[in-house]
């Protein structure tokens, strides 16, 4: 079985970026995702790849508009926003509430302080709001102001909800019963200071996003295996994008890694076949990867593993992670990186469900995305070439390479040895 590292080239990777760059803002629905998906389609055809192909799926697209928020009784306080995609975006108002981060603490605080929360305005600091949808629902908030942290005067683009996504109409639970809106940081300044004057707040939100049912595709490839049983190896890259900017760091780093990952493998006599996969509609619903999911669920007890490239590194400094729900995959991507020197800051040994790796790891397949986050202009127009290093996209990508390689040439990922294949 072949050990020996896999080391992709930051100078591709680099050209790669660059075409990304040129090719900008790709998010779902857009020409630019359509001009990305023939880019891909020409750059595998380069490659030494087999069963290239276009594999559509029907979602629920969001068709962006402007939004606003304000509050009643401040003069001028109109603060600049986004709209939360796949909320309601119905003009509503309502009595400002603010929930911090809105962590299981701080539901807690106001469930003993007897605050309700229905019919009010919630704000809160959040990553990744989708992941506060189903709860800020149940309690039949009237709107959520999401105060995202990218740098001044830059503000955010973020969605509602995430994972799983529907697959079909009626699309259930899309979009979400509230409205919602994403402020910046000097926005939030401004409205919880707002909030301190000793009067309750009402604030008034809403978007003017609409949705439709539209239709999208995988660009899906093999790298064939030595031998001929089903079995393979899944790597999946999003090729869609947020709503501003060419989106270099999320997901051109990706795409690079896998564009490089296809050339690196490819006719090196692996025995598990390699399925790449550049999955359209994640930063929406992680729609692509579930779509594929779910029309490969035959297969999937056939996948040894699947690793997930998606926001591999930038020129920040950043600490180096792993995650993977599955405990095994995390030992081996740990000692792969360790032996590549990527040494991890962080192992996470849980469920997450804010990538291409979410529905794979759920239909049982030992599943881990290797990535350096902490990107502060992450899902903005400043996600651009200029802050992306290759080198560094190069090193991360290449630890997600030889981790593939090990999985395709026999290692199983379940006791972390070689197979008798």
């Amino acid at each position: 079985m072949n050990h020996e590292p896999v080391r992709l080239d930051p100078r591709r990777i680099g050209r790669t970026l660059d075409d990304i760059a040129e090719i900008g803002n790709r998010f779902a629905g857009t020409p630019g995702e359509a001009a990305c998906c023939e880019y891909l389609l020409g750059r595998f055809g380069e490659l030494n790849v087999a069963e290239l192909r276009l594999e559509p799926f029907s979602y629920l697209a969001f068709e962006r508009a402007g939004s606003s928020c304000s509050v009643e009784g401040h003069s001028g306080l109109e603060l600049e926003s986004h709209p939360l995609q796949y909320t309601s975006g119905t003009p509503v108002s309502g009595e400002g509430v603010y929930l911090g981060a809105a962590g299981e603490e701080d539901f807690a605080r106001i469930d003993r302080a007897g605050v309700e929360l229905a019919g009010r305005v919630v704000l809160a600091h959040a990553i990744f709001p989708f992941d506060l949808g189903d709860e800020l629902a149940r309690r039949q908030i009237a709107g959520f102001v999401h105060i995202c942290e990218t740098p001044p005067p830059v503000v955010g683009n973020f969605t509602g909800a995430l994972y799983p996504p529907p697959l079909q109409p009626p699309w259930t639970g899309r979009p979400q019963p509230y409205t919602g809106v994403t402020i910046g940081d000097a926005g939030g300044r401004a409205l919880l200071s707002a909030m301190t004057c000793g009067e309750p707040v009402r604030i008034s939100l809403s978007h003017r996003g609409a949705y439709a049912e539209a239709v999208a595709q995988n660009v899906v490839a093999e790298v064939p295996g030595a031998g001929d049983g089903p079995e393979h190896v899944i790597v999946s890259a999003h090729y869609d994008s947020q709503a501003e900017g060419p989106c270099v760091y999320d997901n051109g780093t990706g795409l690079a890694g896998l564009l490089e990952c296809a050339r690196a493998l490819a006719g090196s006599g692996a025995h598990r076949r390699i399925v790449l996969i550049a999955s359209a509609c994640e930063e929406i619903g992680v729609w692509g990867a579930t779509a594929y999911a779910h029309a490969h669920a035959d297969k999937l007890g056939d996948a040894a593993a699947m690793i997930n490239l998606d926001g591999l590194a930038s020129a920040y400094p950043a600490e180096r992670e792993i995650w993977s729900a599955d405990a095994a995959m995390a030992r081996m991507a740990e000692e792969t990186a360790r032996e590549l020197g990527w040494i991890p800051d962080r192992v996470m040994n849980v469920r997450s469900t804010f990538s291409d790796h979410a529905p794979f790891g759920d239909a049982g397949v030992p599943s881990c995305l290797i990535w350096r986050p902490d990107y502060p202009y992450y899902h903005s127009r400043r996600d651009v070439r200029e802050l992306v290093d290759a080198d560094a996209v190069a090193e991360t990508a290449s630890v997600s390479a030889t981790l593939i390689s090990r999985v395709a040439h026999g290692a199983d990922v379940r006791v972390g040895t070689a197979s008798a294949t």
